[in-house]
């Protein structure tokens, strides 16, 4: 909390920086003397805080704004409104907002990199405003940009997308606390449409050539499964490495192609 004495200081150099943080160097101690340290995060670097204004989740910083290393997000510094924005990952759009961004395409071809063959995602499927988490091997088919997936018929998963059919999945590969390692994340995590397709859809034995179906042959393939395609609206490419070059961890891809 800011007394009236401290709030006028505050804000001045809120407006300079979401959070600055010290590297053991003359400029790192010379701005701990105004701020907080809260102590090292996740990159194991030490966060030095400075209150600043509220702003909302979908603002970009100003040339002006004070340099920072990565690891820190506005919220720390700042009241961030995320609500009444544009219902997409908030906190996610802060960094696409903030940071340079890959092109359309170059980002397509990660994603691509990403998913070389059968995938396993989580999903989530709606019904009744009761989402419903479950796993899944996707096939993505580069050309149309779409995925597939081959499902037993009857699951709750397919009866749910035929009553809607929005759908969310990610895939994740990377660090956990239990395995140690290098601390770097990938995941790919998109929104979009699925469209059920059944053995008696003249599509059904191409897609099922597609989708490279093991351990079961054709013939019961045809009386198990139905396939269904998803078809990604958008997709947030999240890669820690990218950091290195200065670009944004998240990287938005949109179905229509436009910049975001």
């Amino acid at each position: 909390m800011m007394d009236a004495a401290t709030r006028p200081l505050t804000l001045m150099f809120g407006f300079l920086a979401l959070a600055l943080m010290s590297y053991g160097t003359a400029f790192g101690a010379a701005h701990e003397e105004k701020g907080v340290n809260v102590g090292p995060g996740e990159m194991g670097i030490d966060a030095v805080i400075i209150d600043g204004p509220p702003i909302k989740a979908d603002q970009v910083q100003s040339n002006e704004h004070a340099t920072y290393p990565r690891g820190m997000t506005c919220a720390e510094c700042h009241q961030v409104d995320f609500f009444d924005v544009d219902l997409v990952t908030s906190a996610s759009k802060q960094f696409v907002n903030n940071f340079p961004n890959l092109s359309q395409e170059e980002i397509w071809q990660k994603v691509v990199a990403f998913l070389p063959g059968r995938e396993r995602f989580a999903i989530a499927t709606v019904q009744d405003d009761m989402p419903t988490a479950t796993t899944v091997d996707m096939v993505l088919d580069v050309d149309e940009k779409v995925f597939y997936v081959v499902s037993e018929r009857g699951t709750e998963k397919l009866l749910q997308l035929r009553i809607n059919p929005n759908i969310s999945a990610v895939r994740f590969k990377g660090w956990t606390v239990a395995d140690g390692g290098a601390k770097q994340w990938v995941s790919v995590q998109m929104k979009g449409t699925a469209e059920v397709i059944e053995s008696t859809d003249p599509r059904f034995m191409q897609l099922l050539e597609k989708y490279s179906l093991v351990r079961i042959s054709k013939p019961r393939a045809v009386r198990r499964f139905d396939i269904i395609k998803v078809t990604p609206k958008q997709i947030y490419y999240f890669d820690t490495t990218l950091g290195k070059d200065s670009y944004s961890p998240y990287q938005l891809w949109l179905r229509d192609g436009s910049d975001s």
